[in-house]
Formats: structure tokens, C-alpha cells, sequence
């Protein structure tokens, strides 16, 4: 059995799809899923199936529920099973039969590949390990408990597409992320770090004013969405696709002295004048 957690619960025996019924068995099962070989306290799966105010016969109802899974697994010969440790309870399972620990453990080979040099093998398998996510994890499930755990495997997938972009870059292969970057783009409509990629990757292509119409759609999404403005880095891209090498400084708001400025104006008009003078008495 062969579980998958980036994109909707996916659970498979052979070439065969299980459909698990139930939200609440599904919430317990990607529970199990995202701590694989982990224990996972009692408490916390009650966590995951009612937000808030479970009800008084919530333990009972979970214990009955892992009941359930166990049985759907033991159907399988390949080994998982669901077991208890006192209060908590804990999926074991080959970690290569999750489809995210397997991401995880091809990253990691890509990295070892790239630091010693075998650039194009360690782009190839962060191409195989990016091409396991089927969406965000576990999209089909809403449990704010899960929140840290969904979130620390989309950093994970940021990280790889982050190391992908580098290697790429590196190798000159601009153009040929273009379609990567919009896709990821429109995933993450925040994200300043790859709409830069993928304004780099146009610019490179000879299309910087796409690259600028990129930016400029970021800067207005950030602004009316969140109501924050672009980075440096977006401002700093800005003025180097412009031709203007102008260093971006956050505005602050400086109190102006007057009369020190028109201090300033009289004394910059005098030297004017004196430098014109000393110019006709030398010839």
C-alpha cells in the first residue's frame, strides 16, 4: 500500500485507488501519514478531527475510528500497520511508500549529487522529485493542527524549486524555466523570490517588459491584498531591468528645515558666482 500526501489524500494498493470514507477517518489517517514511524498522542489526533469543543465521547470515537484503518491496511500485505504506544499511536511503514518522504529523500541525493559536481543528474532529480506533488498537501483536508506539518513540506518544495532555479541559471538554461516559473508563480502569488526568477528568466529571453509587467503585477498584488510593499530585491531587479542603478531605501519620513535649506541655496549661488569670476580673472 502506497500512501500520497502532496496533493489529496491518495492511498493505492498495487495499481488500484482505495477510497477512504469518512472525513474524520481521512483527517486521522494524514495525520498518521505526515508522522510517519512517529507516535502521535491521542490527544493531538482528537485535535485533528474536532478544532475545537470534541465532544465527550471523542476518545472512544477515535479509537474506534483507528480500528477502521487498521483493518483497511491489514488487508495489504506490504507491511504498514497502525499500533498503539500507551496513549499515542503510530503508522509504520517504509517511508519510500510515502510519496513525501520519498521527495525528501530524492532532495537530498540531488544535493550530495550537486556538491560533487554532477550538475545535470542533481537537475534531473530535482525535476523527478518536483514531479510527485500533485498540488498543496493534503489539499483536500482542513485541519488547522496540521497547519505546521503542511507547511514545513511546502517549505521543503519551495527549497528544491529555489535549488533547481540556481542549477538551471547556472547552466544558462533561462529560457527553459520559463514555463516552471509561471506555474509556480501563479501557486504562490506572494512569493517575491520567484517572481524574480522568472523575471530574470524573461529579461534574459530578450522580453523585459514582460519581466516588468511580472514585477509590477506583484507590487500591486502585495499592496491591495496584503497592504505591504515589494522587497528590496523586487525594487533593486526594478531599477537594474530599467537601465536606473538607483540603491532602494524603505521611505522615511525626515522632518525638513527651511531655512537651512535656503541657507544652502545662498551659499551654493555665491560659489556659483565666485567660480564664475575666478574663471574670467584667469582667462
Amino acid at each position: 500500500m502506497e500512501f500520497g500526501i502532496l496533493g489529496p489524500l491518495s492511498i493505492r494498493s498495487g495499481p488500484s485507488a482505495i477510497h477512504l470514507s469518512g472525513d474524520r477517518n481521512r483527517k486521522l489517517l494524514a495525520a498518521l501519514i505526515l508522522n510517519v514511524n512517529r507516535a502521535v498522542p491521542i490527544d493531538r489526533l482528537i485535535d485533528v478531527v474536532w478544532d475545537e469543543q470534541p465532544p465527550a465521547t471523542a476518545r472512544q470515537q477515535v479509537q474506534n475510528r483507528l480500528g477502521q484503518l487498521r483493518s483497511m491496511l491489514a488487508l495489504d500485505d506490504t507491511g504498514q500497520r497502525i499500533i498503539r504506544h500507551g496513549t499515542s499511536y503510530v503508522l509504520e511503514a517504509a517511508e519510500e511508500r510515502v510519496d513525501a518522504f520519498r521527495f525528501r529523500a530524492i532532495c537530498a541525493e540531488a544535493n550530495s549529487t550537486s556538491h560533487g559536481g554532477e550538475f545535470e543528474r542533481a537537475i534531473g532529480l530535482l525535476r523527478d522529485a518536483l514531479s510527485l506533488w500533485r498540488g498543496p498537501v493534503i489539499q483536500d483536508i482542513t485541519s488547522p493542527t496540521l497547519n505546521a506539518e503542511k507547511s514545513a513540506w511546502e517549505e521543503a518544495k519551495l527549497r528544491a524549486v529555489e535549488r533547481l532555479v540556481t542549477l538551471e541559471f547556472a547552466r544558462g538554461h533561462h529560457s527553459v524555466m520559463i514555463p516552471d516559473l509561471h506555474a509556480w508563480a501563479r501557486q504562490y502569488p506572494y512569493h517575491e523570490k520567484l517572481h524574480c526568477h522568472l523575471a530574470e528568466a524573461l529579461h534574459t529571453g530578450s522580453r523585459t517588459a514582460e519581466s516588468l509587467q511580472v514585477l509590477a503585477r506583484l507590487r500591486a498584488t502585495l499592496r491591495d491584498e496584503l497592504g505591504i510593499d515589494a522587497g528590496q530585491e523586487v525594487h533593486e531587479l526594478e531599477s537594474r531591468l530599467t537601465g536606473r542603478q538607483e540603491e532602494f531605501t524603505a521611505p522615511v519620513d525626515v522632518p525638513v528645515n527651511l531655512q537651512a535649506v535656503e541657507a544652502l541655496q545662498r551659499a551654493l549661488t555665491e560659489t556659483t558666482r565666485a567660480l564664475q569670476l575666478l574663471q574670467i580673472l584667469t582667462g
